[in-house]
């Protein structure tokens, strides 16, 4: 299983600016397989994204790992509001396609209301795509907040 980035940034000390970062024999060794590891796992991520047949459903992917920081419970419409998408109907073939290919579970607790979650057990390379996300990824929704608090409306 690959190192998570938050791991090796903590493995490394990488964020703390009063120690030097100074690697020798095994320790750069390990270095190296670590940082190859988070390569590897950000090419895999990259490579689930674009062979996913619905081409939103990359977007609901990142709006599910973008909230899961933010939100316990996450539902459809709260994925549909994050992507400033009108009407669910849009989603809805891209949520069964994540699902039949186990890229997220849906847990169906009425008929209308489903709690989401990203399948990280069969998808371990999910954590660090999490994590990229939520420290880098801007949703559509945040860009408008953004765009309405830059304006002063």
């Amino acid at each position: 299983m690959s190192i998570s980035f938050e791991e090796f940034i903590e493995k490394y000390y990488i964020d703390d600016f009063t120690k030097t970062l100074e690697l020798k024999g095994q320790d750069k060794l390990n270095f190296y397989n670590d940082f190859n590891d988070i390569i590897k796992s950000i090419a895999r991520i990259f490579d689930k994204l674009t062979n996913i047949a619905s081409l939103r459903g990359g977007q609901v992917l990142m709006s599910l790992a973008k909230l899961e920081k933010t939100e316990s419970v996450i539902n459809k419409t709260d994925i549909k509001r994050s992507l400033s998408i009108d009407r669910l109907e849009k989603l809805l073939h891209a949520f069964e396609y994540l699902e039949e290919n186990n890229y997220i579970l849906i847990e169906k607790k009425t008929s209308k209301f489903h709690v989401i979650k990203l399948n990280e057990k069969d998808n371990p390379d999910f954590t660090l795509f999490r994590e990229i996300i939520q420290k880098f990824w801007i949703s559509p929704e945040e860009e408008e907040a953004r765009v309405k608090k830059w304006r002063g409306m």
